[in-house]
């Protein structure tokens, strides 16, 4: 998958970013991520930019697809919503690749999640 800032290197790095209540995952290429971070650095805000990403030069692991930057005591519904996305993110790369048999099992796992949602929210 290509990097979402220069679409032209391949990304090696995902984000889930909540943006005013919507989670959206963002794909990005080693190195957008090290520009991001000498900005974040000219703006004093190297230390935010490594709680909101988890990453840094060096860091030996950066977090994978999915992995949630919240907390391992955050609320079920939003474990859940993470699960989601991440289930999201797979289908659609599933979808693209033509594997329609995997595709096909993360839809029902997505239904799946969602309608237990749903029981547990009504």
């Amino acid at each position: 998958m290509l990097c979402q800032n220069c679409n032209k290197n391949e990304a090696d790095n995902t984000f889930i970013v909540n943006w005013m209540g919507t989670q959206y995952q963002m794909h990005i290429c080693r190195d957008c991520l090290e520009q991001m971070w000498q900005y974040a650095g000219a703006m004093g805000q190297r230390d935010t930019f490594r709680a909101f990403t988890g990453w840094w030069p060096d860091k030996a692991n950066p977090r994978a697809l999915g992995e949630s930057p919240f907390p391992r005591d955050a609320g079920e519904q939003m474990k859940r919503r993470l699960r989601l996305v991440a289930l999201h993110a797979r289908l659609k790369e599933a979808a693209m690749q033509e594997k329609y048999e995997e595709a096909a099992k993360l839809r029902d796992s997505i239904a799946s999640i969602e309608q237990e949602a749903y029981l547990h929210e009504s």
